[in-house]
């Protein structure tokens, strides 16, 4: 039995989970969205801070919730799709859903996959087990005893065998993913990026300004600074060194552990940023698509934006879109606030330098972490606000 759906496919690395749902929306909808622009409006404005005395990692920090299913939850009545989640105790299960799913014309996202399975990804597979993976499941064949696939990191169709797929999908992280999981999608509402943006935005802004519980949005980040001083006081080095350790890799673009506490010399591949700076770009893209639709402002060669003869906005340096002396507005605030979020990746970027250079043996500068997280604060609540 073989069968494949043909789709059109985008690709942008770090968004795997949600790369293969955007494929969906953009073949449904007919519209085209900024790099990253589901995954970073679901797991933006969730800040948490937990004391989690009775577990091996005793503090929690999270910039944002990357939980997969989380996200859709938050994301899918926004953007206009159902889903469902399907966990089996069997890999072959599994892998008949999912051949359903695509026999009926559907889809289906496969995930958590690990990464070290996976042989179209040469510098992993077989080396390093990252667990976090997704991936668009579009046919299969039978007698090949494979199946096709749309993976974010590349921009071809992919096949990936059934033993492959099979040891890449038997694995889990605790609170993340568990094993020989599929998710079934269904597309229900045509809603523009603009509509979802709108919404997301707004709701993230109330989540982070207004957070349910004191460890949650700026009052988590608040406890967090009043009780940073406190910590190599009242944990062990091992459990001190583990949290920075947690910390950083998860404010890579996508949870991995720096090159240089893996005892490797190379350059990281991805940036130690919080992805601040990813919301950022997506903000200032979606802002200036706002005002070229709405006729104030009109696209340069080169991506910049200039002042209309009425003189209201021009471009900048960095990519930012500032008002003119005497005009008027940035950009319905959209814009403004990626300045904000920009400087909020330089903090992290500071920070993440600081922990790998504490956890590397070559110094000691974690005294600076009051600072830069009250620097952090201060530049995520004007963001916030500007939303």
């Amino acid at each position: 039995m073989k069968q494949i759906i043909e789709l059109k496919h985008h690709s942008h690395d770090y968004e795997c989970m949600w790369n293969g749902i955007e494929d969906l929306y953009m073949n449904e909808t007919g519209e085209s969205l900024p790099d990253g622009f589901f995954f970073l409006l679901s797991g933006f404005g969730s800040f948490c801070y937990r004391k989690t005395d009775k577990s091996d990692l005793k503090r929690m920090v999270a910039l944002g919730d990357g939980r997969t299913k989380h996200m859709y939850a938050f994301l899918a009545p926004i953007a206009g799709f159902t889903y469902a989640h399907h966990s089996y105790s069997t890999f072959e299960r599994a892998l008949k859903k999912a051949k359903e799913e695509i026999d009926a014309g559907h889809p289906v996202v496969l995930g958590a996959l690990d990464m070290y399975y996976l042989s179209y990804y040469p510098k992993l597979y077989h080396k390093e087990h990252i667990p976090f993976h997704y991936v668009l499941m579009t046919g299969y064949d039978d007698d090949q005893r494979l199946i096709c696939l749309y993976d974010c990191g590349r921009t071809q169709l992919l096949t990936l065998g059934y033993d492959e797929l099979k040891n890449s999908m038997n694995c889990s992280y605790p609170g993340l993913s568990s094993e020989n999981t599929i998710c079934t999608v269904r597309m229900t509402e045509k809603r523009s990026k603009n509509q979802i943006a709108s919404e997301a935005l707004a709701l993230q802004k109330d989540h982070f300004l207004n957070p349910p519980a004191s460890f949650l949005g700026y009052k988590g980040l608040e406890k967090m600074i009043r009780e940073l001083p406190d910590w190599k006081k009242q944990l062990t080095k091992e459990e001190y060194d583990k949290i920075l350790l947690n910390m950083v890799t998860f404010f890579g673009t996508v949870p991995t552990v720096p090159n240089a506490l893996k005892g490797i010399a190379e350059p990281d591949e991805i940036r130690y940023r919080g992805t601040f700076d990813k919301m950022a770009q997506m903000l200032v893209e979606i802002g200036t698509d706002w005002l070229v639709e709405n006729g104030m402002v009109r696209p340069e060669a080169g991506g910049m934006v200039r002042s209309e003869e009425s003189g209201m906005v021009q471009s900048e340096e960095g990519g930012m879109v500032q008002s003119e002396e005497g005009g008027m507005v940035r950009q319905a605030g959209w814009v403004e606030a990626a300045d904000c979020f920009h400087r909020c990746a330089d903090y992290i970027e500071e920070i993440s330098t600081i922990i790998i250079r504490y956890l590397s043996g070559n110094g000691d500068e974690t005294d600076h972490f009051p600072f830069l997280f009250t620097s952090l604060l201060e530049q995520l609540k004007k963001g916030y606000s500007l939303l």
